[in-house]
């Protein structure tokens, strides 16, 4: 059975993702970590989130396939890139750790999630979260045509849980 990690990373390869852009985190180190290995991806460590963001949309526009990976608190960081995003119609697949879905262990995490949810809910961003036991690599390719073809911008919340609730060992 595939890890999360590596179901998302066959989601992003089957939709011909050329560019990662991501802020090290975490909670998406395995799935950064297999990105990073593979020579059809080019990886790009920012040193913020809404700079990843830029980046991406800056390479759409080049005609280039990127997507985004980092933890829930850089949307809030990112609501000016997302909006400028949004009025453009250029298309960011941003995948975002944690993201205010069940499960979450820690209290501290409600103030970035708080900050997220209320970018993308403001600025009526798609989104999806991932749930153990769901297709995620066919969620992410699908997530990226939609992206794609509506020309809009979309959150893919990646919970933390996901293979330990999978594996029947969650909290």
């Amino acid at each position: 059975m595939k890890s999360s990690a590596e179901a998302i990373y066959a989601g992003l390869v089957a939709a011909g993702v050329e560019f990662c852009i991501y802020l090290p985190d975490s909670g998406t180190g395995e799935l950064t970590a297999l990105i990073g290995a593979d020579a059809r991806i080019t990886t790009i460590v920012c040193a913020r989130e809404d700079e990843g963001i830029a980046i991406a949309s800056g390479l759409y526009v080049a005609g280039k396939r990127a997507v985004v990976i980092m933890e829930c608190s850089g949307l809030g960081y990112a609501a000016l890139i997302l909006a400028r995003c949004k009025l453009q119609r250029t298309p960011v697949l941003v995948l975002a750790s944690h993201g205010g879905t069940i499960g979450e262990q820690f209290a501290y995490h409600i103030t970035p999630i708080s900050a997220a949810r209320a970018v993308v809910d403001g600025l009526h961003l798609d989104n999806v979260v991932l749930q153990p036991g769901d297709s995620h690599e066919q969620t992410i390719r699908l997530a990226y045509q939609t992206v794609e073809n509506h020309r809009t911008s979309m959150v893919v919340w990646v919970p933390p849980y996901l293979d330990q609730v999978a594996n029947g060992s969650a909290n």
